[in-house]
């Protein structure tokens, strides 16, 4: 057997222990005194707390609150004195920002650190976390760009291959037959659209000439007017109910929208989001906004998670909990990414880049948690994947997210489309 067999067996003997011990480190207690080293733990995390991806922030903030509690819980009940503190950073959903937090953190001695969770942060991070030997834990990036074998950064989500490939299917399903893309001007906007359009021209439909917008732009109404004439010039050309708008945005979709409804084409035709809008609690909170989605059938993914998984469905309910609502898929994989960043740094060498980026691989491979199994492929992305698909509904003058349906690909080239209890196979 070798060296990376034996780890990967104790290691995976170790998770299952710990994995065991949680739901009932709340119960234990030490009888004796701490034993074990005290040394904590501290790893950093690159969060949008303020600006366009200020929900996901937020939501994988109140994660990381929860996940720290169970893991020190755990060390606690052990009767051990070690601690995991998680050092936040607010990067304001900013590229520039991101580079300047992961550089405080750089100082402050933390070669591990959760995120960041947009990709155009991560791109303008990586080259510095490869150069200083950062281990980057991102649970929300998802650019296809990004996903470069050997390097620094791990990405505990599939990338947007993917979902490119899962929303035409979708489309194609609800008979959608031309597609208008309205799109932020950053690797995650231009990439997600190129797979967009990659699926749906296989499919045999039609992609038109979309709107780029600049992610800095302040004001998006002549970006909002040129989508309306170009969704006016389209609609005599093709079937009624054929025309559909993709927007590929982030926390601005809730000005997208409140300009859009004042063109009355553009309510006359179908909406699809994407994993940056799903969720979005902004949105839902602004009633013409709100009022807009729901009007237009938005129907956005993100990627999904297993309901009937235990741990799920023990500790989901505590971090909805502690945010005040449904939070983002996101959050669930920012909770396992505490713990793996914990076993990691268990597992692994002292500041030995080779050691952790080994111990990444070992134990992402055999971590099953609230967002389930965590494998990676060769590229350091999530192997494995499903999307829930989110619609906004209306409800005694009140809005809020409604699961509409899931994708799943149980094996290769074999997708499943789920409308509520309806299965399609395709």
């Amino acid at each position: 057997m070798t060296y990376r067999d034996q780890m990967k067996r104790t290691t995976f003997i170790f998770i299952g222990i710990l994995l065991a011990a949680i739901l009932l480190s709340g119960c234990a207690e030490s009888t004796e005194k701490a034993t074990s080293e005290s040394e904590d733990i501290t790893v950093g995390a690159l969060l949008p707390l303020t600006g366009n991806l200020a929900s996901i922030g937020e939501a994988s903030q109140a994660a990381i609150e929860v996940s720290t509690e169970d893991i020190n819980g755990y060390f606690s009940g052990l009767g051990s004195g070690k601690n995991v503190e998680v050092i936040v950073k607010d990067t304001e959903s900013n590229p520039e920002k991101a580079l300047e937090q992961l550089k405080e953190l750089d100082e402050m001695g933390i070669t591990m650190v959760i995120g960041p969770q947009a990709s155009n942060e991560v791109e303008a991070v990586l080259d510095y976390a490869n150069e200083n030997g950062i281990i980057l834990l991102s649970t929300a990036s998802t650019a296809p760009s990004l996903g470069i074998p050997d390097d620094n950064l791990f990405r505990l989500v599939p990338e947007d291959t993917n979902q490119g490939m899962a929303l035409a299917k979708f489309m194609q399903q609800d008979e959608i037959s031309v597609v208008i893309p309205m799109y932020r001007n950053d690797v995650w906007g231009t990439g997600l659209v190129d797979e967009i359009e990659k699926s749906f021209e296989a499919l045999d439909g039609t992609v038109l000439e979309g709107v780029i917008y600049e992610t800095d732009n302040m004001d998006l109404s002549a970006e909002v007017e040129s989508l309306n004439e170009k969704v006016v010039a389209a609609t005599p050309e093709y079937d009624d109910g054929s025309i559909a708008v993709v927007l590929c945005s982030y926390g601005e979709v809730t000005e997208i929208f409140a300009l859009a409804q004042t063109y009355p084409a553009l309510s006359e035709v179908d909406w699809y989001g994407t994993d940056g809008i799903a969720l979005n609690n902004g949105l839902i909170n602004d009633d013409n906004a709100a009022d807009f989605a729901a009007t237009t059938n938005l129907k956005a993914p993100m990627y999904g998670y297993v309901r009937q998984n235990d741990r799920y469905q023990e500790i989901a309910p505590r971090i909805e909990e502690q945010l005040g609502r449904i939070p983002e898929s996101y959050a669930l994989t920012t909770y396992d990414a505490c713990w793996i960043a914990t076993f990691v740094d268990l597992d692994a060498l002292p500041d030995d880049d080779e050691s952790i980026k080994m111990a990444m691989d070992t134990i992402t491979e055999t971590y099953y948690g609230i967002s389930g199994w965590t494998i990676l492929n060769e590229n350091g992305d999530r192997e494995y994947w499903n999307y829930d698909i989110w619609t906004v509904t209306e409800s005694d003058g009140s809005y809020q997210w409604d699961l509409y349906g899931k994708i799943l690909l149980p094996v290769k080239d074999n997708m499943i489309i789920m409308r509520g209890e309806e299965l399609i196979f395709v």
